[in-house]
């Protein structure tokens, strides 16, 4: 997956891919897929999806606080000339090769099947989509807060790592049912 961003287009579109590559694995689920875990301990289908879900309303939320502290700060729109906006490399890379702790508020409750995911993940992905117009009226890139393991991340990197967690997550749903054939 993309990694470095040189516009909040390219950003949303990357957005779009890693949802439709998500809907895509999970459109041929078969019976009693959705409850396949490779451990006890580890989460089900179901429940990868519905983190990917709670973690995304989250990040909606964050970024449109981050918009708002922009706008208040009269921040400028980003710079089409500057350089690259956002460049997630070391995360990406730390990601794949890095097992993570859920904050509390995204460990999933195993209540919610894959349907009902996918319609929250629809619901939050709507709202995120409509903040856009503010996103590209704004230059938020010196407007940061903290990711849990990879520090303080700006407006732009935080809905880049949206596909990124969302795609995560994707390759180990592909790997859970991979392994279940």
């Amino acid at each position: 997956m993309k990694t470095t961003f040189n516009t909040v287009a390219e950003i949303f579109e990357a957005l779009d891919e890693s949802r439709a590559r998500l809907d895509a694995t999970l459109a041929g689920l078969g019976d009693g897929q959705e409850a396949l875990r490779d451990a006890p301990e580890r989460w089900s289908v179901a429940e990868i999806v519905e983190h990917v879900a709670l973690v995304e309303k989250q990040m909606g939320r964050l970024v449109g606080m981050l918009l708002a502290k922009a706008a208040a700060d009269g921040a400028p729109p980003p710079d089409a000339d500057a350089g690259p906006l956002v460049a997630l490399d070391e995360v990406a890379e730390r990601a794949r090769r890095e097992k993570y702790q859920a904050p509390e508020m995204a460990v999933p409750r195993g209540e919610a099947s894959v349907s009902d995911s996918l319609a929250a993940l629809r619901e939050s992905r709507a709202a995120l989509i409509s903040l856009r117009p503010r996103v590209e009226a704004v230059g938020a890139a010196t407007h940061a807060y903290s990711h849990p393991a990879f520090g303080p991340l700006n407006l732009y990197q935080w809905l880049a790592f949206v596909a990124l967690h969302e795609e995560r997550h994707r390759r180990q749903i592909e790997t859970l049912l991979a392994t279940a054939e």
